[in-house]
């Protein structure tokens, strides 16, 4: 009798480490690593600082923060460390970035973006011309039954972390049927206020894979005073594959389908585009060395 205990006991042991193991074809959980990390910021910061992009009219580029609003690594997936910048005018994001370095299984770079501009824009990265839109970015609706803005902007944050938390997300990726919900990051990875262009306050959240980023979503008090200013809330892809899907207090808001991958890497004419490089090009590459 022990010994068939001992037996169903080493066979439940057996069937749990094989659970815990990857399935062919992925890759194993990757540490990560400290010098990676800040190459990539290093190469990230770098590649970040070579576009120059205009909206609409305005001949005047948008103003580049150097630092990254959000940090993020996939470990899943391999050695690939990403950060994500903003474009802005008058501090209000028009254009979200997000740059990553794979280390392994390879070494490349890709760069994603979303406009967040309600104009046609264009971009050059190192003086080449590579992305050039003809429509709105995102469009802008009321939060629903969201209280008017308060009259202080201390108040306004806290609206605006409380109609964040009302909205919630889900993907549905390639060879897997199943939606998987996002979370939602607490703090707005970016704050702002711009009265010249209607908005009195305004926070742009992420919804997350681990640390990924996959749905933006920025709420903001619009109007041309506080008086008149109302709650809207609009949103963003960063991912070209996934079904992804925004709802608010469960009624679904947004969505957004997987895009063909010729619009994605080789038109770059949507408000979102992604820009892969075989290798990093070689203005870039003593930023992309990790330190010896």
């Amino acid at each position: 009798m022990i010994r068939r205990f001992v037996l169903i006991a080493l066979l439940l042991a057996a069937a749990l480490v094989a659970a815990a193991l990857p399935l062919r074809g992925e890759n194993p959980a990757t540490p990560a690593n400290s010098e990676n990390i800040e190459a990539a910021l290093k190469l990230t910061q770098a590649a970040a600082a070579e576009y120059e992009i205009r909206v609409g009219d305005n001949d005047t580029q948008l103003d580049l923060q150097r630092e990254p609003v959000l940090r993020w690594s996939n470990p899943a997936a391999g050695q690939v460390h990403g950060n994500v910048f903003l474009w802005t005018r008058e501090g209000r994001p028009l254009v979200v970035g997000c740059l990553f370095h794979w280390f392994s299984p390879r070494n490349t770079m890709e760069h994603e973006f979303h406009s967040l501009a309600q104009e046609p824009l264009t971009a050059r990265f190192h003086g080449d011309p590579v992305w050039q839109t003809n429509e709105a970015g995102l469009q802008f609706l009321d939060v629903p039954k969201a209280p008017a803005p308060a009259a202080n902007e201390t108040q306004r944050l806290v609206q605006i972390k409380q109609l964040a938390k009302e909205f919630s997300g889900t993907g549905k990726y390639p060879k897997n049927d199943n939606d998987v919900e996002l979370r939602l990051l607490p703090q707005p990875i970016h704050r702002y206020a711009a009265p010249k262009q209607g908005v009195m306050s305004g926070g742009l959240f992420a919804f997350v894979r681990a640390t990924d980023p996959d749905i933006f979503l920025l709420i903001e008090a619009r109007g041309k005073d506080v008086a008149s200013a109302r709650w809207q809330f609009a949103a963003a892809r960063m991912h070209s594959m996934a079904e992804l899907r925004l709802r608010h207090q469960n009624q679904q808001v947004w969505e957004a389908q997987p895009l063909p991958l010729k619009d994605i890497f080789e038109r770059h004419v949507l408000a979102y585009t992604s820009i892969k490089f075989k290798e990093i090009p070689d203005f870039l590459k003593d930023a992309a060395k990790p330190k010896p």
